[in-house]
């Protein structure tokens, strides 16, 4: 259990932090390899924003799962249903930046 709480916490905490930085910069930084950007065509800064959502999204929701083996059961609960929440809306988030990053241009 311990071990899955420890994952947990560095996996969330790398999204999160991944993610707050991409929302607050217009581009992704110069080091990241173009490998790292598979599904991205054209970058934008609403798709790097939107990229960002999707990661605090994903690291939220890992980083309540958690959490809940070592808080009360009532709260524990409020959690998983913020995970089951926050999941769907990150994946929705990196969906639709992909889809905006490989539209056609007007």
């Amino acid at each position: 259990m311990y071990l899955f709480m420890a994952v947990a916490y560095v996996l969330g905490g790398a999204l999160l932090g991944a993610g707050l930085y991409l929302v607050r910069r217009d581009d992704f930084p110069s080091w990241w390899q173009d490998w790292m950007l598979w599904p991205l065509v054209r970058v934008t800064p609403r798709v790097t924003h939107l990229q960002g959502w999707a990661a605090v999204a994903l690291g939220t929701s890992i980083l309540a799962l958690g959490f809940t083996p070592v808080v009360p059961e009532v709260i524990g609960g409020v959690l998983v249903l913020l995970a089951l929440l926050a999941y769907p809306a990150g994946v929705a988030l990196f969906g639709y930046s992909t889809y905006l990053s490989r539209r056609a241009t007007s």
